[in-house]
């Protein structure tokens, strides 16, 4: 009993605590936050109360400049949201507006070229020349009511005071070249000259005139309409030139993208030798032209689009770049490597002793084929084919050293190429005086041979 009476009293004491604690937490935070209050308000408390003991003159101060603000910004945003447009005016006369500069230049040219075409007309007939001043000008505006080039070169027209009758211009190429009257007449005659070539079911072709023909309705000066007879007999002249049909149709093609091949340097692996890390793979697009063609004749095509349907794979080649004990080796000035790193079986040193069984270079017994590179960098001085060396190669290295290859299958450089150590030069062959595939290597120092076992002491003696 006395445990459990102690223990009662343990946590209503802890509990009584707690109460505490929270109620003294809350009268802390309470000031908190009547303090941060105060301290935000302050400033627009003392200046409500600044205001109110302020007189009427110093208001008025106050507020002059804040409601010049206001109705600026209002001004600016009233007057940026104003549709502005180009009015334009014809000896006075507003006859509409245009959204730009741009359609009121295209506008004017169009008008310019109604008159040319009506001046020609009537030079050509040997009629009196009408005055025709239409100069039309533009001046900024305010109006969402804007019309088309072609609307607003109607009105000029319209308001020219010239006579003026409704009419089709013939555009071609982009040049006026007619007006009719009988615009429905001529639509007419172009559909059945269009027809035989039409096929509904091909979706993928167009059939247009060669020379780009376009009929527009508007307004046009009296004095620049040809005879519906004339038009046609000029159209259909030389053959019908000006009426020549072609068929324009989309044709798609899938074709396949080359791969890039990646050559990564190995130093593990030895120097001539490559693997494939990963094959290439050649890629897909599909390529959408137009093909023109005329009379069943393809006459041109250009490219519409180009999706790539897969992206080709590249090619990665492991090149190994080590050489094997006794490839490397220094002279003077010079640092080279051994010819044909793949093969070191040598058939015979070079041997330039008086009296010794002369030998200018040093053998090297490989396949056919088997790549030979450059010792060192250098310039091609010699590449032909000699009686003797068969097919070879010099390279001087410009310290004085140079190399000399022979016997070559084939040569992979020509006179006055600049190559690289360990570029491949040519492959090794049986050309020439030669009894069997190997690459005769000689070495030069100021035009002086020496035996190349100077540079690959070395090299192991695998001689037969």
């Amino acid at each position: 009993m006395n445990f459990l009476y102690w223990f009662g009293f343990y946590i209503e004491y802890r509990l009584r605590c707690l109460l505490r604690g929270l109620a003294g937490f809350s009268r802390w935070l309470g000031r908190a936050l009547g303090a941060l209050l105060a301290a935000l308000l302050r400033p627009v408390v003392l200046a409500c109360i600044r205001l109110r003991q302020a007189s009427p003159k110093a208001l008025l101060g106050l507020l002059v400049p804040a409601l010049g603000a206001l109705a600026f910004a209002w001004l600016v945003q009233t007057t940026l949201a104003q549709p502005f447009a180009l009015r334009v005016e014809v000896n006075g006369t507003v006859v509409g507006y245009v959204a730009n500069e741009q359609d009121f230049d295209t506008a004017r040219t169009d008008v310019q070229a109604r008159v040319n075409t009506a001046r020609a007309l009537l030079e050509a007939a040997g009629a009196a020349m009408p005055d025709w001043d239409l100069d039309p000008a533009f001046t900024l505006a305010v109006s969402s009511n804007v019309m088309t080039p072609r609307e607003i070169a109607n009105a000029i027209l319209q308001a020219s005071g010239s006579e003026i009758t409704e009419g089709t211009a013939v555009y071609m190429d982009g040049t006026l070249r007619f007006v009719t009257t009988e615009g429905d007449h001529l639509r007419t005659l172009l559909a059945a000259v269009r027809r035989p070539y039409l096929n509904p079911a091909d979706a993928d072709s167009r059939v247009v005139f060669a020379h780009d023909l376009q009929l527009v309705d508007g307004i046009y000066l009296t004095g620049s309409v040809s005879p519906y007879s004339e038009i046609v007999t000029t159209l259909q002249a030389d053959d019908g030139e000006l009426l020549r049909v072609q068929i324009r149709r989309r044709e798609r093609y899938e074709q396949e993208l080359a791969y890039d091949t990646q050559t990564v340097e190995d130093d593990t692996l030895d120097f001539g030798k490559s693997e494939t890390v990963q094959t290439g793979v050649p890629g897909r697009e599909a390529v959408t032209y137009e093909v023109v063609y005329e009379n069943g004749v393809e006459v041109d095509s250009r490219v519409l689009d180009v999706n790539c349907t897969a992206e080709p794979v590249p090619e990665i080649i492991r090149r190994g770049t080590r050489l094997q004990s006794g490839m490397i080796g220094k002279l003077g000035t010079g640092s080279f490597i051994w010819p044909v790193p793949a093969y070191r079986h040598i058939s015979r040193w070079a041997d330039l002793r008086p009296g010794s069984n002369y030998h200018r270079a040093v053998d090297i017994a490989a396949p056919y084929g088997t790549e030979i590179y450059a010792a060192d960098a250098g310039t091609v001085v010699e590449c032909t084919r000699h009686w003797s060396w068969g097919n070879y190669v010099k390279i001087d290295h410009g310290n004085g050293y140079q190399t000399l290859y022979a016997h070559m299958s084939a040569q992979a450089v020509h006179v006055g190429d600049t190559v690289t150590q360990g570029q491949v030069i040519g492959y090794v062959g049986n050309t020439g005086n030669s009894y069997g595939n190997h690459c005769h290597f000689e070495m030069y120092y100021n035009n002086r041979l020496f035996s190349a076992r100077e540079v690959f002491p070395d090299m192991p003696e695998w001689n037969n």
